[in-house]
């Protein structure tokens, strides 16, 4: 099995330590032929594993966060409109380690998010070939693996990347913190937002002048911390899009609405009050987001620009991963995994 792994020498929550924790459990993995990998600029990923195929290596293994995994995932599909884009079978299958400040993707096929652990589960998966095919999203002629959003949750988004360029750690409490500022700012200047989609059933689903609607390919559709932040229950990587939107956000209705769809509501005590504000659409196969003014897009947790229309699509078993078969958690939690977590958060 030839792997290649993929890593950003740059990234902070990477050193040489980290390396020669993961690097021997992965290579004691019996016939497993590694060759490493770092990228050097935005984009570098996509650019190093555009046009490969399994004649080329049969895992790309990701070393990194949500970003990377999006690069990955672009470079191996090619446009998501192209005639020529390749089946899951033809590009080599994709791994992941997480690094990252969230690891979304990762986290959601059931892996642990620490990499020492993730890397030990990855080897059992490679040695046993167990690998599943998850369906992605399509946003215009690019894909995403995670998330996608329109307005507030880019503006958060964005406003984390510059404080983290400014030194500080992008923790849940600061992701709160910015999410309350977008919100305060949102309440003055809502976006607009008029919603279009349709379900692999047939159903439709329209609203208009929508200050808030997140698109999800995953569930949970983040984390804080260790807690899963869940919009759209039945959301998975075998169905379509999960769409959640908030109505309106006047007045403590709306403040509930938007901190949901951040996690604070982790138990849904206040679901009387969030459901009277929020928008829900399961299995979207097709999404359309125009706003009459340019306002933020992210996907997968990068800031995408900023754009008055987006056209999204879910594309069925889009790529091959290594994952457990059955992604469901187990009923029991380490309770001294979860406290370790929640003393990091600051």
């Amino acid at each position: 099995m030839r792997v290649l792994l993929i890593s950003n020498p740059n990234s902070t929550s990477q050193n040489s330590a980290l390396f020669r924790e993961v690097l021997p459990v992965i290579r004691d993995v019996e016939g497993l032929q590694l060759l490493a990998r770092f990228t050097h600029y935005p984009g570098h990923a996509q650019d190093m594993v555009r046009g490969m195929t399994r004649e080329d290596f049969d895992v790309i293994l990701v070393f990194g966060g949500d970003g990377t995994v999006n690069e990955v995932v672009n470079g191996l599909l090619g446009p998501a409109d192209s005639a020529n884009r390749p089946s899951p079978q033809e590009i080599p299958v994709l791994a992941v380690i997480p690094t990252g400040s969230a690891n979304v993707f990762v986290r959601a096929l059931g892996f642990p998010n620490t990499p020492v652990e993730a890397a030990h589960v990855l080897a059992r998966m490679l040695e046993r070939n167990t690998r599943r095919t998850v369906s992605l999203g399509v946003w215009n002629d690019r894909w995403f693996a995670v998330n996608a959003g329109f307005g507030l949750d880019a503006d958060v988004l964005a406003r984390v990347d510059r404080a983290r360029e400014m030194g500080f750690s992008a923790t849940p409490l600061r992701y709160l913190a910015v999410a309350f500022q977008a919100y305060q700012r949102a309440r003055i200047r809502p976006p607009r937002i008029s919603v279009r989609a349709r379900s692999s059933a047939g159903e439709t689903f329209a609203a208009d002048d929508v200050p808030v609607m997140f698109t999800s390919n995953t569930n949970p559709w983040t984390f804080l911390g260790p807690l899963p932040v869940v919009t759209n229950p039945r959301n998975s990587f075998d169905q379509g899009l999960g769409l959640f939107g908030v109505s309106d956000l006047g007045g403590i209705d709306g403040l509930v609405g938007v901190l949901h769809l951040f996690g604070v509501d982790h138990r849904h005590w206040l679901n009387k009050v969030t459901d009277a504000r929020t928008l829900h659409f399961e299995d979207a196969v097709a999404v359309d987001l125009v706003c009459p003014k340019p306002h933020r897009f992210q996907a997968d947790g990068e800031s995408e620009g900023t754009f008055t229309e987006v056209h999204l699509e879910s594309e069925a078993d889009a790529l091959e991963v290594f994952a457990p078969v059955d992604p469901a958690p187990p009923m029991h939690r380490n309770i001294r995994r979860i406290l370790r977590d929640l003393v990091r958060i600051n």
